[in-house]
């Protein structure tokens, strides 16, 4: 399918090969940690975020750092170059299928932009990106002797400075010692929010304390902006869509599979459940997609985020990729239906009496209601039952007062989950953060369930290619 990027990359190699031999070895950044991948448990892990490595040879690496700037003053290149592009390294990428399989393609665009604020200095150096996907690839230097944190990781349009509208996972440990630490943060979009060529790049870090642990923002924050702009035209060289056009039906519930994309950021499969059903479903349970190639071990190929259903019942699932390997078959698999009665889809909780008044299956509690100037924040809390049957999920739409009125959550906060190991018997707590507008609203609040681990299990299978 590629076959002219691929004698491309061939030629780009050789001549790699031929000039790194001046280059000495010692050139080598081997000192920069990999944080711990972040993420939620398990296949079915909403905000999973995986990441890898492969070292395609080790010239070729030597070369890098001197193409990318090397120990020199890091800056933007006045015109962006086309891929493939010399491997990346300086992370820890094993565990991540898609960016170690992007990365031996050459399809991890160089960046080497940095920006300093305070005790602190932000370098971006490479981006993967899809159709609706895009993975950044910095380093973090905190040159103080105290620890500090990542606050947040946001995107924004450069003209308005407006957020732009997406998902994030993050790799890389928030707590930050003093020195070097490499990070990735995973930006998923909608369909309806196209990636532009030029996004900014915002990230905050202040000094740690207890208060900054679970924030976004702090009066000591140091922000860094950059301005990235993405080779969108190589990545789009080397995107292909699949029409399935496919409907399952598991006990009388039914899910139309519509099309999948391959991209070298990873894989997304559109789908489409219909309201005619008579329970409510939000999608597959455990899902993942099998590559096979030649006579090889079949590889799994995780659920990293979902798209819910929205109000005509769309939704979109990524997946993990290997398909600039070009195996030979693709196929989308899942443990079965999540499915529940439509009754049972709403919490209602009365803030002031600090209690929850309905919720499905009774398993919710209420956690905690705090007010401060620019937001209220509701806490809910939920134990799951059954291994592996998934989480609870609000509807992002909105929520109902005790008199009828329809709320937005706050603006680009919306709501958050946190989950921990109740103990020895392996069951997970979660605990739900919805982020409200400052004002008083007439009890009880009414929040609509787009999700809930109700399950039908029946194996499933859809050929993609």
């Amino acid at each position: 399918m590629f076959e002219k990027e691929e004698r491309l990359l061939a030629e780009m190699k050789h001549e790699t090969e031929k000039e790194s031999m001046m280059v000495p070895d010692e050139a080598l950044d081997s000192a920069i940690r990999s944080g711990i991948r972040a993420g939620e448990r398990r296949g079915k892990k909403r905000y999973r975020l995986r990441a890898a490595s492969s070292v395609v040879i080790a010239a070729a690496a030597v070369l890098l750092l001197t193409l990318w700037g090397g120990g020199s003053t890091p800056g933007p290149s006045p015109q962006l170059a086309q891929g493939p592009y010399p491997p990346l390294t300086g992370f820890d990428i094993a565990d991540d299928i898609t960016a170690r399989t992007a990365n031996r393609h050459g399809l991890i665009q160089p960046v080497n932009q940095s920006k300093s604020s305070g005790e602190y200095t932000v370098t971006v150096q490479g981006v993967l990106t899809g159709p609706q996907r895009l993975q950044v690839f910095y380093t973090i230097e905190n040159h103080s002797g105290r620890k500090a944190t990542v606050l947040r990781e946001k995107l924004k349009q450069p003209d308005t400075g407006k957020e732009l509208s997406y998902a994030s996972s993050t790799g890389g440990d928030p707590l930050l010692e003093k020195g070097k630490w490499a990070r990735q943060v995973n930006f998923y979009f909608e369909e309806s929010t196209p990636i532009p060529e030029t996004v900014t790049l915002d990230i905050a870090v202040a000094p740690y304390s207890t208060s900054t642990v679970h924030s976004s923002e702090s009066p000591n924050e140091e922000v860094m902006e950059m301005d990235l702009k993405l080779d969108l035209e190589t990545m789009r060289r080397f995107t292909s869509t699949v029409s399935l056009n496919q409907t399952i039906e598991v006990q009388g519930q039914t899910m139309t599979f519509k099309e999948a994309v391959l991209s070298p950021a990873g894989i997304t499969v559109k789908a489409n459940i219909p309201n005619e059903n008579s329970m409510k479903v939000s999608g597959l349970f455990q899902p993942y997609i099998e590559s096979r190639k030649d006579d090889s071990a079949a590889v799994q190929l995780g659920n990293s985020l979902t798209w819910l259903p929205g109000a005509q019942g769309d939704m979109t699932y990524f997946f993990e990729s290997d398909a600039l390997d070009h195996p030979d078959t693709l196929v989308l698999k899942a443990g079965g239906m999540h499915a529940v009665d439509r009754d049972d889809m709403q919490i209602v909780v009365d803030v002031k009496q600090k209690k929850v008044l309905n919720s499905p299956e009774d398993r919710i509690q209420f956690g905690d209601y705090t007010k401060s100037k620019d937001k209220y924040t509701l806490s809910l809390k939920y134990e799951e039952r059954d291994f592996n049957h998934g989480a609870v999920s609000i509807d992002s739409l909105g929520f109902t007062d005790g008199e009828g009125k329809r709320h937005v959550f706050k603006e680009q906060e919306g709501s958050r989950s946190s989950s921990e190991s109740t103990g020895v018997d392996g069951y997970w707590s979660t605990t739900m953060y919805l982020y409200l507008e400052p004002e008083d609203y007439p009890q009880p609040l009414t929040f609509d369930v787009s999700s809930f681990p109700g399950v039908i299990e029946q194996a499933i299978e859809v050929p993609i290619q």
